[in-house]
């Protein structure tokens, strides 16, 4: 019985932790000056965005389409280090624009939304969705709309932040359980958060002082068991089920 009730408070935790915030939410965040601009080598996401891009090449993917490009810092990296044809999408109107002016590439960029079949009416072998999925109720339905056989990278968080995440991850068996009848899943990677990148040389020693009445924070700072104990992303690759 013990086993059955802590499946379900999983289950339910997984289904729906809480209601998604709304796109004026995401516009307001957009809109202010910070996290979102800083470039992709100084970005804390610099170890998830370059995870997420060597995987699509593992797979061999040659034609991007990014399911919530946010700002555009993936798509930077992506367009410095590579020749793929890439295109993303945000429903958010501001994190396009910035994609835009950052990239300097304003025709690969457009608004829309997830859940829309008109999204996805072009050209792609592969699915990038990153720091996306956790954020909405209805994922499974997003990924309902990606072709049958695309390759698919994706990334979902091990931690939470509540006026944000509807969901997030604690092992890779919470990820297969999720998302592996949809994915066949051939790889996940644990990708620890920077604990330097986004942040300057003074936060980080005020966070090294503050930690240092916390042994598992304290340890993590300071690259040890970061990913368990301050914060990570889990990427998980394969292709789309038929």
């Amino acid at each position: 019985m013990y086993w059955q009730h802590l499946e379900t408070i999983v289950s339910d935790r997984l289904e729906n932790l809480r209601d998604e915030a709304s796109v004026e939410f995401y516009e307001g965040l957009y809109e202010e000056e910070g996290a979102y601009d800083q470039p992709y080598h100084r970005s804390h996401y610099y170890p998830l965005f370059r995870t997420t891009l060597t995987e699509v090449q593992r797979l061999g993917g040659r034609s991007v389409l990014e399911v919530g490009c946010g700002s555009g810092s993936f798509a930077h990296l992506l367009f410095d280090r590579t020749d793929l044809a890439y295109v993303g999408f945000d429903f958010a109107t501001a994190a396009v624009e910035k994609a835009r002016r950052r990239t300097g590439r304003p025709a690969q960029f457009f608004a829309a939304n997830a859940l829309s079949p008109e999204s996805y009416a072009r050209d792609y072998d592969t699915i990038v969705c990153t720091e996306m999925l956790e954020h909405v109720e209805q994922d499974l339905d997003v990924i309902a709309q990606w072709r049958e056989g695309c390759k698919c990278v994706c990334s979902v968080p091990n931690f939470d932040i509540p006026d944000q995440h509807v969901r997030f991850f604690r092992a890779e068996d919470e990820v297969l359980n999720r998302y592996g009848q949809m994915i066949r899943i051939d790889r996940i990677t644990r990708v620890p958060r920077s604990v330097l990148r986004g942040r300057t040389l003074r936060e980080y020693l005020r966070q090294l002082r503050w930690s240092r009445d916390n042994p598992k924070r304290l340890f993590a700072m300071l690259g040890y068991h970061t990913f368990e104990n301050l914060a990570g992303w889990f990427v998980f690759s394969g292709r789309r089920a038929a």
